[in-house]
C-alpha cells in the first residue's frame, strides 16, 4: 500500500501519528476544526487517541483518548508528526470544543502550543492533582 501524499497545510480532515511520552505510547492527532484566532493565527481543534493518561476516575484508570484539545501550529512542530490519511472529523469532539468555547468566550481559555508529550503530561497532571511545578 502507497503512502498518501504528506499534505503542505494542516487541515480539518488530516490523521497524524506524533511523538508519545514513551515507548508504549503511539498516539494520534486527527485535526477535527481549524478556526482563526481573533488576534491572528490558526487554533486547531484535535483529537488525541492511542493514549496512557493515568485517570483516576476511569475503570482500569487508565485513559486512551482525549476527544478535544485546542493547539496551535507550534504543537505540530515540537510533535514529531508524521502523515497517516485523511479521516473524518470525531463525532464526540464536540462537547468538549463547546465548553472550551464558552470559557474561550469569556477569557478563561486559550490552547496549547507545546508538544503533544506535554500536554498529555499536563492532563495527567491535572487529572491526577499534581501541581505543574513539582518533578
Amino acid at each position: 500500500m502507497s503512502q498518501p501524499p504528506v499534505p503542505t497545510d494542516y487541515a480539518a480532515g488530516q490523521l497524524w501519528r506524533c511523538n508519545g511520552r514513551e515507548p508504549g505510547e503511539k498516539p494520534t492527532l486527527l485535526i477535527n476544526l481549524v478556526e482563526t484566532h481573533p488576534l491572528g493565527g490558526r487554533i486547531f481543534h484535535v483529537t488525541l487517541d492511542g493514549l496512557r493518561v493515568r485517570h483516576p476516575g476511569l475503570p482500569g484508570g487508565v485513559m486512551t483518548r482525549l476527544a478535544h484539545a485546542p493547539v496551535i501550529e507550534q504543537t505540530f512542530e515540537r510533535s514529531g508528526m508524521v502523515y497517516v490519511g485523511p479521516q473524518a472529523p470525531a463525532a464526540d469532539y464536540r462537547k468538549g470544543y463547546d465548553e472550551w468555547r464558552q470559557a474561550f468566550d469569556a477569557g478563561r481559555a486559550g490552547s496549547f502550543g507545546v508538544s503533544v508529550p506535554t500536554i498529555l503530561e499536563i492532563v495527567e497532571r491535572q487529572l491526577n492533582g499534581i501541581p505543574l511545578d513539582q518533578p
